[in-house]
């Protein structure tokens, strides 16, 4: 049989888009979710590359799969063959950045069953590279910088707001995008003319390469963590020296906070920088903005993991990635119990 992605009995999870009722994964880590009866499972759908060649997830029944779909076109994916026929539990996902993938259909020889309930906890992310899991696969590297053509080692299910969201549990909307800053014209996203977070945060399409489409923020979080500062250097490493850059920065980080909050009054925001390395003063300009906010009385917070800039050069691979989780997640169990009403 033939299903169409737009169904009551499959769940959207982050920024996707609803268009003629096929769902388009933008942002890395948004994901189309649903359990089925049946033996077989493929997926009709197209991949709009803007990148290097593109590689799509899959968790079914827990196991982990990855399909490489290379550039732009029509694709029809094997989901799953031969498995037992019984009740079975998938997610499809954008694995990485660098291109939009939609759904169009699913076929199963069976049929869709109900999903269990969400999660009640709702946490959103905004986020770089680290956030987004870029070069998170390759264990090996781990406290090391990060090896020569390493695309294909993106992975957003090992990234630290994903591990999160299972292990308290939790619905996760993970807004994040590597090379990004809060300004545009610093950073690396999408060089030369690189565009921050500024002109991003409030987009479900927000690729230059593609049209644009807004952001409803009908996904109301209880948490909000920005995790932006990594790339915000380039192309002046002595930005915050400068009082007059440093307020423009700070300001514009602000502006985004409480239009983002705009949306959720009563989220918590938490700003928390990653174990990638990147220099103190980073940190301390989220302090400052934290006191800017209000600070506890306000419900926003800064929390600095153990190694917070100091745990490796490359990028977070999947075991550091891990550390983040368990440590930010006993940061959250540790707010007040009304944060999640």
């Amino acid at each position: 049989m033939n299903f169409s992605p737009v169904s009551e009995k499959i769940r959207f999870t982050g920024r996707v888009s609803v268009e003629n009722g096929s769902i388009v994964l933008t942002w890395p880590g948004t994901a189309v979710s649903f359990r089925f009866r049946g033996t077989n499972l493929s997926l009709n759908g197209f991949n709009d590359n803007f990148g290097a060649d593109s590689i799509l997830g899959a968790v079914i029944d827990g196991e982990e799969k990855k399909f490489f779909i290379g550039g732009s076109g029509k694709v029809y994916i094997k989901i799953a063959e031969n498995l037992p026929l019984t009740d079975h539990s998938v997610v499809i996902y954008k694995r990485m950045e660098g291109h939009y993938f939609t759904v169009e259909s699913l076929e199963t020889d069976g049929e869709l069953l109900d999903l269990p309930k969400a999660p009640d906890k709702r946490i959103e992310v905004y986020g770089d590279s680290v956030s987004a899991g870029s070069v998170v696969d390759c264990e090996e590297y781990a406290g090391k910088t990060d090896p020569e053509h390493c695309g294909q080692f993106d992975n957003a299910w090992h990234a630290y707001p994903q591990i999160l969201a299972r292990e308290l549990p939790a619905e996760v909307y993970d807004t994040s995008q590597g090379g990004i800053a809060i300004l545009d014209g610093t950073g690396w996203f999408e060089m030369p003319n690189t565009k921050g977070m500024e002109s991003c945060y409030d987009k479900c399409r927000y690729s230059s390469y593609r049209p644009e489409s807004d952001w409803d923020f009908g996904f109301v979080p209880h948490v909000i963590i920005f995790a932006i500062g990594q790339n915000d250097a380039n192309p002046d490493p002595d930005m915050l020296k400068k009082p007059e850059k440093r307020e423009a920065w700070l300001g514009k980080y602000i502006e985004i906070i409480n239009a983002v909050r705009s949306h959720a009054p009563k989220a918590t925001v938490v700003l928390a920088l990653t174990v990638l390395g990147h220099d103190r003063i980073w940190d301390d300009a989220l302090e400052e903005i934290k006191d800017r906010l209000g600070g506890i009385e306000n419900k926003a917070y800064h929390f600095m993991y153990s190694r917070t800039g100091t745990a490796t050069p490359g990028h977070p691979r999947y075991s550091e990635q891990k550390e983040m989780a368990g440590e930010m997640k006993a940061f959250l169990e540790g707010l007040p119990e009304e944060t999640w009403e």
